[in-house]
C-alpha cells in the first residue's frame, strides 16, 4: 500500500510543476527609442567599443552596414544560440544592397575570442529581453520602418519582441525555439518546467569530436551551459504566457519554418500561431522551406553541410520584400 502513496505523491508532484503559474512581470519590455540617426549611430559605436572590450573575435563585433542617413527601412539580424554577427554577415549585405540599413548585433556573451569561454554561464533571460529592447530602442534611428529576423534562440526572442514592442513593423522569427524536436508536444510543458530544475553543465554540440566540430564555425561556441537553453526556454515561456493573454503587439509577423526541421519543434511553433489567431491577429502569415529540402536547422550559415545558401538567402530577401511591399500596398 506504501508504494501507491509514493506514486500518487509524484504524480501530485509532477501536477504541481507542469501547471504552476509563471511570473511574466519581470519580462515587461521597456522602449527607450532614440530620436535621430545620430544618436543611433552613437550607441551602435558604443556597443562596439564593449565587443572590443569584451574580446570579441574581430568577425563577431556588431556590425552596421548603414548608408549614411536613415533610410526606409531597418534591418536587424540576430544571430543564434552560440553563434556571432558573421552568421548573418553574408545576408545581411545582400539586404544592404537592396537600400536598407542593415544592424547585426552581438548577443550578450556570444562570439567571444576563446571558444571555450565559460561566459555563456552568465545568460539569462531578463539579458535577452533587455538586449532586444535595446536594439529595437537604436532602429528608430536608422530606418522609419524596422524589420526584425532572427534564428533559433534568438528567434524566441524576436517572438518575445513581436508579443511585447508595439513600434516593431516587421518579426521574422526563423525556427524558434519553442520546444525541442525529439520531446513529444504533450510533454513539452512538463519538460520544460522540469528542466529548470536541473544542475548546470556544458553540452558539446557533438559529443563525439568535441572542440573540433568539423560542422561548427570558427567564431562559433562548440559548445554551451545547459542553465543557457534554460534561459531560452524560459523566455519562451513567458512569451507563451503573454500569447495566451493578449495578442502580440507588432504590426506584421510572419514566422519562417523549416519543415524538415531536425532540432526545434515545429508543433510548438504552431501553436504560438495558434494562440496568436486566436487573438484575431491579422497580418500573421507563414513562410515555409520545403521538408523535401531537407535542411539542417542552421540554415543561415554559410557553408553549412546541405544548406543550398545560393537557393535559401534569396528567399529571404524576397520575404522581406514581399512582407514590406504588403504594407505598403495596404496603405495605398
Amino acid at each position: 500500500m506504501t508504494w501507491w502513496i509514493f506514486v500518487l505523491a509524484l504524480l501530485v508532484l509532477i501536477l504541481l510543476i507542469a501547471f504552476r503559474p509563471i511570473a511574466i512581470g519581470q519580462f515587461e519590455s521597456r522602449p527607450k527609442p532614440v530620436t535621430s540617426y545620430e544618436e543611433a549611430l552613437a550607441r551602435v559605436q558604443t556597443m562596439q567599443a564593449e565587443d572590443n572590450q569584451d574580446l570579441a573575435r574581430d568577425v563577431c563585433i556588431t556590425k552596421l552596414y548603414s548608408h549614411g542617413t536613415q533610410t526606409e527601412h531597418v534591418i536587424i539580424l540576430l544571430h543564434g544560440f552560440t553563434n556571432c554577427p558573421e552568421q548573418f554577415n553574408e545576408l545581411g549585405r545582400q539586404y544592404y544592397q537592396a537600400g536598407n540599413n542593415v544592424f547585426i548585433p552581438r548577443m550578450p556573451y556570444h562570439g567571444l575570442s576563446d571558444r571555450l569561454t565559460d561566459a555563456l554561464l552568465n545568460l539569462s533571460a531578463e539579458d535577452l529581453t533587455a538586449f532586444g529592447d535595446k536594439v529595437i530602442d537604436i532602429a528608430h534611428g536608422l530606418g522609419k520602418k524596422t524589420t526584425l529576423m532572427g534564428i533559433s534562440g534568438s528567434g524566441t526572442l524576436v517572438a518575445w519582441l513581436a508579443q511585447n514592442r508595439a513600434d516593431l513593423d516587421f518579426a521574422l522569427p526563423i525556427a524558434p525555439l519553442f520546444g525541442l524536436a525529439f520531446i513529444p508536444p504533450s510533454l513539452t510543458r512538463l519538460f520544460e518546467r522540469f528542466i529548470l530544475l536541473l544542475p548546470n553543465f556544458f553540452v558539446w554540440w557533438d559529443p563525439r569530436t568535441k572542440a573540433d566540430n568539423p560542422y561548427s564555425s570558427y567564431y562559433a561556441y562548440p559548445r554551451y551551459p545547459l542553465r543557457a537553453l534554460v534561459e531560452i526556454i524560459r523566455l519562451a515561456m513567458m512569451t507563451r504566457a503573454q500569447a495566451e493573454k493578449s495578442s502580440p503587439a507588432a504590426d506584421r509577423i510572419m514566422v519562417v519554418i523549416n519543415d524538415a526541421e531536425p532540432g526545434v519543434s515545429n508543433a510548438e511553433i504552431s501553436k504560438l500561431l495558434k494562440l496568436w489567431q486566436k487573438h484575431g491577429k491579422e497580418n500573421l502569415s507563414e513562410f515555409h522551406f520545403e521538408k523535401e529540402m531537407r535542411l539542417p536547422h542552421d540554415i543561415i550559415t554559410p557553408g553549412t553541410p546541405g544548406v543550398p545558401i545560393g537557393d535559401v538567402h534569396p528567399r529571404l530577401v524576397n520575404a522581406v520584400r514581399n512582407i514590406h511591399s504588403s504594407r505598403q500596398e495596404q496603405e495605398r
